[in-house]
């Protein structure tokens, strides 16, 4: 493993040279090397969905506006330009004029251009392309270009996070070069695999399942980045991840387990630094059939028998035993980052005596007494898939294999790596499985994964749950805006979703990554680690034979 580690950085010479107005030669350079226990699966800015997508996405694309520290969503407030350098509300609020920076460009040349906004907005809501963000974008009618620097986004109706839709979810992708693209399958387009963006990290190459690299845009319109380049080590396993940055032979590794905390505790040059992630993991229930989606799931379908599951599971020994005080207590389906976070809900409770009962009044019976409950000559058996790139999860699934066996309940543990696991999470072709949802900041994103959705465009709701009541909810606290009256709203559809027991939420996080000494990372209260990272440096007294 030392060699590949050494050919890596033996690949990582001839650093780039400062901009003019760029800040003390001191802080500029250096080669930051992030180990990554997964790999993209696409670059293509509408079908980016995973936070080991985004951390890449967003040093190469850009919004039109970033989100401020506090994390508001209602309005602008806060918010500071990003490829706009400034906007205007019309007086009746149904249109924003953004100002784009004139200093803007893509990576292969041609400025930035309102155009490229406009054709952006088009590419997310095509019904063909199915982008994660399409429902976020859908109240925006138009964006009309009166010249090339300005666009007029025009709204079919007001909304207290019309700002936010737009400017956090709209990753502005260039026209010349995809303007002829088959819509149908963007995904296969050279595009996804060689990026061509405007944001502060230029594409360089991209090795299958071996390295990542970009490369600090010298000529970036808000400043030169600080760092030269960043590579990323794609698939390692989980278990090694943590190696080359105990090693030296890298500067970070995101998400630290209860060992790496105590291996790292043993170092002198790395640390375990906290940083805030919205995020939380459920175990969820599919409520399709996985061989066939059009029909309900044959076992998990049934609401008592998911309420009679979630009430075997213990919760919090689960925790105790894989994350330790790494992880809170699931609280529901959002993350307690989120400012209408409500710990105070009424959680489905562990009762071990009470799942049983539950269970023998639905038919579910040990009727051979060879440990496996059995209703109408079908075994009470289902599989939890998970990506093999999760050591937490791993854990998890087999402790709760473990605690419902004496339920009568067989459960196969069901791992893949990440590009199996994402292939079957679109398709719908799993049970059960534990998924890490990485939240944006606005409650709304509540609707992207638990709004009624079709088998055709499941979008974010893998489980293709639903429920009239929770959608109404949903709509309605979008829509007022009474903020007292939206979280009561989004509090009345949060209780209904525990109480359909859709999943049993089992942890968030309390993220630690382990970063070598010699970095000097910013996070300046942002939703992610990495929005920031233009601002990251490595000291010239921190430099390696590596760093270029």
């Amino acid at each position: 493993m030392r060699l590949r580690f050494a050919m890596i950085a033996a690949l990582t010479a001839a650093c780039t040279s400062a901009e003019r107005n760029a800040p003390p030669a001191g802080e500029i350079g250096g080669t930051l090397i992030v180990a990554l226990p997964a790999e993209p699966l696409t670059l293509m800015p509408p079908l980016v969905r995973y936070a080991h997508e985004k951390v890449i996405a967003d040093q190469i694309f850009e919004v039109l506006a970033e989100i401020g520290p506090d994390l508001n969503t209602n309005g602008d407030s806060g918010w500071k330009p990003k490829l706009a350098e400034s906007w205007q509300w019309s007086a009746d609020s149904l249109s924003i004029t953004f100002r784009l920076s004139p200093r803007a460009h893509w990576h292969d040349g041609p400025s930035v251009t309102s155009k490229d906004v406009r054709f952006s907005l088009e590419l997310y809501k095509d019904p063909k392309v199915l982008a994660r963000a399409a429902t976020a974008l859908a109240e925006i009618d138009s964006i009309s270009t009166p010249d090339s620097l300005t666009a007029v986004v025009w709204y079919a109706k007001r909304s207290p996070e019309q700002f936010y839709n737009l400017a956090y979810n709209l990753l502005i992708a260039p026209e010349h070069l995809l303007r002829d693209a088959d819509r149908a399958n963007l995904g296969e387009h050279p595009f996804a695999r060689n990026p061509v963006g405007s944001g502060p990290f230029m594409f360089k190459r991209w090795d299958a399942r071996s390295v990542f690299e970009v490369v600090a845009d010298t000529s970036y319109h808000q400043g030169r980045p600080l760092l030269n380049r960043v590579i990323w080590l794609l698939s390692l396993t989980p278990v090694t991840a943590l190696e080359p940055v105990l090693a030296g032979e890298a500067d970070m590794f995101e998400v630290v387990t209860t060992d790496g905390m105590a291996r790292i505790a043993t170092q002198q040059m790395v640390k375990a630094v906290r940083y805030s992630s919205p995020n939380y993991v459920y175990l969820g229930f599919n409520g399709r059939d996985p061989k066939n989606p059009e029909r309900p799931h044959p076992l998990l379908a049934n609401r008592e028998l998911r309420r009679a599951l979630t009430m075997a599971i213990d919760r919090h020994v689960l925790l105790k035993n894989a994350l330790d005080s790494l992880g809170f207590v699931g609280a529901g389906p959002f993350s307690r980052v989120l400012a209408v976070a409500d710990t105070t809900l009424t959680m489905v409770p562990f009762d071990s005596a009470g799942a049983d009962r539950l269970l023998d009044s639905l038919g579910w019976k040990d009727r051979n007494s060879d440990g496996v409950r059995v209703r109408s000559g079908r075994p009470l058996r289902f599989g939890i898939m998970f990506p093999t790139s999760s050591v937490q999860r791993r854990r998890y699934a087999e402790l709760i294999q473990a605690q419902l066996r004496p339920h009568g309940v067989q459960v196969d543990v069901d791992g893949g790596d990440f590009a199996v696991f994402g292939a079957r999470l679109f398709k719908g072709e799993f049970d059960a499985l534990l998924n890490n949802w990485t939240t944006d900041p606005s409650p709304s994103s509540l609707r992207d994964t638990w709004h009624s959705a079709s088998v055709a465009n499941r979008g974010s709701n893998y489980l293709l749950y639903g429920n009239p009541a929770v959608d109404a909810n949903i709509d309605s606290a979008m829509r007022d805006p009474d903020a007292a009256r939206s979280r009561a709203y989004y509090r009345a559809a949060y209780q209904r979703i525990i109480d359909d027991a859709p999943a049993v939420w089992l942890y968030e996080g309390r993220p630690y990554m382990a970063i070598n000494g010699r970095v000097k990372p910013v996070f300046n209260g942002s939703d992610v680690w990495w929005r920031q990272l233009r601002l990251w440096s490595i000291p010239a007294a921190g430099r390696l034979p590596r760093d270029g």
